[in-house]
This record gives C-alpha cells, structure tokens and sequence, in this order.
C-alpha cells in the first residue's frame, strides 16, 4: 500500500538534528521576567475512529481542519496525542493490519505523541514502521526494547521551543492486556518491556531535565487515576496530558503537592469525538505555569473541514475496505448486545463452520444492531478486536476443536452459571459421538474464567477467526440467498 502526502498548507514544527528537539515558532531575544503564553491542543484515544461519518465525512477530516486553523490563528500553538490512536475503530485498518490508521496518524497536525497499549496491537515490526517513519517524535519514556545490544525507537524526552517557551515532554504507557482482557507484565509482541514504576521514571527524567526548560509535561497513557497520583508525588512536573482511561474532563484537575507548588492533569473523551484547548501563561521568573482559559472542543459539522484528510480517509478505505459503508444485510428487529449478539454468532458458526457447540463471552460486544439495513462497519463496530497479548489475535477470536460428546457433557458440568457466558450445546447428546466445538480465545487460554476447576482438558484447537471474518461472511450469505440476517 503506497504512502500518501496530505498537502498539508501549514508549516509544521521544525525538527532540529535529534528528533528530541523541535521548534515552533522564533524567539528574537529570550525575556529575563515576564509572562509568555502558549496555546495547547490535546487528543486522546483516537482509536481509528477515522470511519465514523459527521455529514457524511470522516470525522478525522474536522479535526484535522479545527487543528489546522488553530495552528493558523496561534501560530505558539502545541498540538499533543496521549496514545490509543490504534484499534477498535475503522474496519480498514483491521484489514490493512493497521496500516491506514498510520497514514491517517501522520496525515493529523500532531507535533509530539505518546504510543498507547492498542498501538502495539499489530506487532514489533508495525510499531517499528509507525515510530521510526513518523513526522512526529513518538514518546515512551517506560518502554524499552528488549537487549542490551539494541536501540530504543521512542524517545524518553523531547524538548520543545514554542517561540520563547522551553517546553520538555516525557511519557509513560501502560502496559499490555493479556487474553485474559487483563492488563498483563509480559512484555509487547515479546519485544519491548514495560516499566510500571511510573514515579521513578518520572522523577529521573524531571531531576535531569527540569532545569532546562521553563515548562514540563507528561505526557501519559496510563489512566486518570495514575496520572492524579503522579502529579501529586513527582516535583517538577506542571501538567499531565493524560489517555488510557478516556475520561472527559471539562476542566482540568488542579493536584497541590505537599511543598506548595501544583500540577494540572487534562484529559479530552476519546474516539476524536472531543478535544482539549488550553490558553496557558509561563511566568519565566519562577518557571510557574497557570491555566488562564480551558474548554473542550466537540467534534462536529461546525468545524473548518481538511478535504485532504478527507479524502485520504476514503481512498484507504475504498482501497482496502471499498465495502465498509456499503449495506450488506439487512436486520427486521433490533438485536440486543450480550446474549441475542452471541445467538448470532452461534447460528452464523453453525451455518458457516458447521460448528455443533460454542463457548463465548456475552460481553465481548460492543452493541447490538438496529433494525434495518446494515453496512460492514456497523456490524463491525458490535464486535471490534483488541488484539492480546499484542501481536496475536483477538481475545474474542473463535477456535474449534473436536471434541467427543463425553467432554461435552463434562464441559456443561463444569460451566460457571451467572452473565458471563453463553454456551450452546445440542439438547442430546451423545458420549461417544465426535462434534464440534468453537470456543473464544480468552475461554480457551484461561478456561478457569469460564469453568470451575476440574473441568476437562481440550484437545487442539485451530484458530477459525475475528467474529467480525464469521458475521461479515455470514451477512453477505443471508443477503445473497434473500434472507434477512435473522
């Protein structure tokens, strides 16, 4: 797939030898005692959401544009990304394997961002290309590719200039999630370890580097609550951009350490349905940082539109996804999310992969679907992949095994009863019989989530696929043969 340009008209920050450095804007002479100020837009959690449709146009054009125009008007402008800008959003990017969420990631004004979790979905070698191909330095100051011999892609530190503004930011990410959907210590795709002490790290960049610039902010992926605890307890720093656990703050959070001084913690939603802007004021006598003006900006129709990043989202999805907005089924009464979601599943695994029994999460989705037509996306959007352990498939993945119909029994025996589950079975069945059985990854890998100890050993599995590849190939069947999808 070949990169494309934006045509971007606004000049980007300059980036100086190492890309640590940058620049925005001049500073003829640097003031001994005032107040300078500095505009900061922020984003969190994007998710891939450049798919979504706001008058019938993809939602990353508006923000492009809104940011865009920002940069135009208040050239001292820094645009921030706390990380997330991967999975659970545009099926083209599952299909792509992540690759147009890249391109639309670099075709965005962002001056610096921090890697989430989900950004290390697709693997080493795709984290590798995002970072090492980025306009943008890309932080993540607590990640570490494993080896001594080996070079870290991220940086731990980037200075900013914003006209005569020192502005240093470092980053923090979480770490991965398990298939188990529970944040793990392993480190992603095997490759790059995560360091979760969060305050350690952040007190040795802030020791080594707060006397050089007149602001510090972190720039993290870790949760609001980490982010509150780290402000608190780690002098130096003035703001926290935060992501990870998308909250919409409508005014920042003001954190009093015990020695007087402050600290502020942002947060703005996520899936680019809302945006941060914050007016700040940098005294430069006591390098003091204050909020004069805060707001949240909503996504919508109202903003100035980038056709270009419009356009670039249409053409990725016309080439990799050309059928996303199309309708490919139709459904004549609304399906709820949970149970009625995972009956659909088990009459699609049946009909498609002749499955005979099923084991899978009623909470694994997202949505129902409404009555009437349906495209693939908003089919997709009922059943998005998290992919985990990074690397892998998703947690939701279905695999078959077959089975005899004794350990079918015993399964039924050993079944935790309560909202979790639904398990599908033929009402008789016979012990010395073969079947077949799809099972949900997270099920299979930690049967004690789903059965009580004792319970039987499966035999070998074989990955069958997303729940996105069995619906999506069983809505187009249905609709083929005149069939509404229920």
């Amino acid at each position: 797939m070949a990169v494309q340009e934006s045509g971007n008209p606004v000049a980007g920050p300059q980036v100086a030898e190492s890309d640590a450095h940058l620049t925005i804007g001049a500073c003829p002479s640097r003031p001994a005692s005032r107040i300078e100020r500095f505009t900061l837009a922020h984003l969190n959690d994007l998710q891939a959401r450049y798919s979504d449709r706001i008058a019938d146009r993809s939602r990353y054009g508006y923000i492009a544009g809104y940011l865009q125009r920002l940069k135009r008007e208040v050239p001292q402008t820094l645009v921030l990304d706390a990380g997330d800008d991967y999975e659970k959003g545009a099926l083209a990017e599952l299909r792509s394997m992540g690759e147009t969420t890249r391109q639309m990631l670099q075709a965005l004004p962002i001056d610096a961002r921090t890697i989430g979790n989900h950004d290390f979905a697709y693997g080493s070698e795709a984290v590798l290309r995002d970072v090492l191909e980025s306009a943008h330095p890309v932080l993540a100051s607590n990640v570490h590719r494993k080896g001594a011999a080996t070079t870290d892609p991220f940086a731990s530190y980037v200075r900013v200039d914003i006209g005569c503004i020192r502005v240093g930011l470092i980053g923090l990410v979480a770490s991965g999630y398990a298939s188990s959907d529970y944040p793990s210590r392993e480190a992603f795709d095997d490759v790059f370890d995560q360091d979760d002490r969060y305050e350690r790290v952040a007190s040795e960049l802030a020791e080594a580097h707060r006397s050089e610039v007149d602001v510090l902010i972190a720039l993290n992926h870790i949760g609001y609550g980490a982010d509150v605890d780290l402000a608190r307890r780690v002098a130096g720093i003035d703001l926290v951009v935060g992501g990870h656990s998308e909250d919409l703050l409508a005014q920042p959070g003001l954190v009093r350490r015990a020695d007087g001084s402050r600290a502020y913690v942002v947060q703005a939603g996520h899936w680019g349905q809302t945006l941060g802007r914050a007016e700040l004021a940098v005294d430069l006598r006591d390098k003091t940082l204050s909020i004069e003006h805060y707001a949240i900006v909503n996504v919508d129709a109202s903003l100035p539109y980038d056709e270009d990043v419009g356009d670039l989202a249409r053409s990725l999805e016309r080439e990799v996804a050309p059928d996303a907005h199309e309708v490919i089924a139709l459904v004549p009464t609304p399906i709820g999310q949970g149970k009625p979601m995972a009956d659909l599943v088990f009459r699609a695994a049946r009909e498609r992969w002749g499955v005979d029994a099923m084991l899978l999460g009623k909470d694994v989705f997202w949505d129902g679907l409404p009555a009437g037509p349906v495209t693939a996306q908003r089919l997709y959007d009922t059943v998005l992949v998290q992919r985990e352990p990074s690397g892998t498939s998703g947690f939701s993945s279905l695999f078959v095994a077959s089975v005899s119909g004794a350990t079918l029994l015993e399964l039924r025996s050993h079944l935790i009863l309560g909202p979790m589950y639904a398990y599908y079975a033929p009402d008789v069945i016979d012990p010395g019989r073969t079947y077949r059985l799809a099972i949900e990854k997270r099920a299979l890998e930690n049967p004690g989530m789903a059965l009580y100890a004792g319970a039987p050993a499966l035999p070998p599995s074989r990955y069958a696929g997303e729940l996105i590849d069995l619906l999506e190939a069983y809505a187009k069947d249905r609709t083929r043969s005149g069939f509404a999808l229920l």
